[in-house]
């Protein structure tokens, strides 16, 4: 897991708990006012409505497919780069032996994008269609990626938008009941609180997430690109030692400096 994912969305939850039931002149906590943000029917209104104009404003199989983007705002880029880097060493080194044998190793890489460069490699794909081949996937890639972006940007927007049509609602329905002085008070709180949560979704989930998945972007750029100089490497049957010192230069210092730690720490284990 991305732990600074997870530290934030914590952090930024915890605050606003702590800034609505803490008492700063006193020092107390009063757990119980927690009861005047929480409020069913403007949950319904900004999730709802959110999901709702989502659904209106682009097909449902690109909003499906933004849900299976967004856990990357979760998974650490680091251990991937290092991850792909190891394995496109080894494939090398079975490709040494004997390049039909990467065959039987297909099954096990789950990324589908080294896979498929493999597969064309075993296939005895031409070396210009096989760079033609993976620059087209990571041409749709980047087209994909930019529309979750807008999807993304387009839930942050809403949410806000949906959190005042909530406020209107609650004071409309407030208007109507002006001849009780006594319920204006709690009528008006419950009217903000939907513009609270919309608030609180745009900009603690929704624009954190398309920032994170902007930056995941580039950082998948980077991995496809290690991925491609990969395979036409060892389609061309390059030492696996080339490999692995050319495909470091895709990795940060941090990385490169940790990779060769793991390296170290493996070899002297089998030693």
């Amino acid at each position: 897991m991305e732990f600074g994912t997870i530290l934030g969305l914590m952090l930024a939850f915890g605050l606003v708990f702590l800034g609505i039931v803490v008492d700063f002149g006193t020092l107390s906590i009063n757990v119980a006012k927690i009861q005047f943000f929480i409020d069913f029917p403007s949950v319904m209104i900004v999730v709802g409505g959110v999901f709702a104009s989502m659904l209106v404003s682009y097909p449902l199989t690109k909003l499906i497919r933004l849900g299976k983007a967004i856990p990357k705002v979760f998974r650490p880029v680091p251990e991937e780069l290092i991850e792909t880097l190891t394995l496109v060493i080894d494939v090398s080194k079975i490709a040494r032996k004997n390049i039909l044998a990467i065959e039987d190793a297909l099954p096990s890489i789950d990324n589908l994008y080294l896979r498929n460069g493999l597969r064309l490699v075993v296939d005895r794909v031409d070396r210009e269609l096989i760079i033609e081949i993976l620059q087209s996937e990571m041409r749709y890639q980047d087209i994909r990626e930019d529309e979750n972006l807008s999807m993304m940007k387009t839930a942050t927007s809403l949410s806000p938008a949906f959190g005042m049509i909530g406020t209107l609602i609650g004071l409309i329905l407030m208007l109507q009941n002006l001849s009780d002085p006594t319920s204006i008070g709690p009528a008006m709180a419950v009217a903000i609180v939907t513009t609270f949560y919309g608030s609180l979704l745009a900009n603690v989930v929704f624009l954190p997430f398309s920032n994170k998945l902007s930056a995941r972007k580039g950082d998948e750029k980077i991995l496809r690109e290690m991925i491609r100089d990969g395979v036409l490497y060892i389609e061309k049957g390059e030492r696996p030692d080339f490999i692995e010192q050319d495909l470091m230069n895709y990795l940060p210092l941090e990385l490169r400096t940790l990779y060769e730690e793991m390296k170290f720490e493996s070899a002297k284990g089998g030693g």
